[in-house]
């Protein structure tokens, strides 16, 4: 099961009810079976891997162990 920190919680309860749909079921779930399913980040968030939500958002999340850290808007993401 993919672990979610409580900030990323929270993000999940604030967005919009259709990314929100997408995020809980369809992207976090398939984390589970597919790790690499994002793309690696760099500088101060190396170790780290981003996944698109739509055009707007991101999933930031750690591969080992797999937890779901936060899910921002990509103009905040990378900050």
């Amino acid at each position: 099961m993919t672990r979610r920190t409580a900030r990323a919680e929270k993000d999940l309860d604030k967005l919009p009810e259709a990314l929100k749909n997408k995020a809980a079921e369809a992207l976090i779930e398939r984390l589970q079976t597919e790790t690499s399913l994002g793309k690696k980040l760099q500088g101060k968030l190396e170790g780290k891997r981003s996944l698109r939500l739509g055009r707007t958002h991101r999933i930031i999340y750690t591969v080992d162990p797999l937890i779901v850290l936060t899910i921002v808007a990509r103009k905040d993401a990378y900050r």
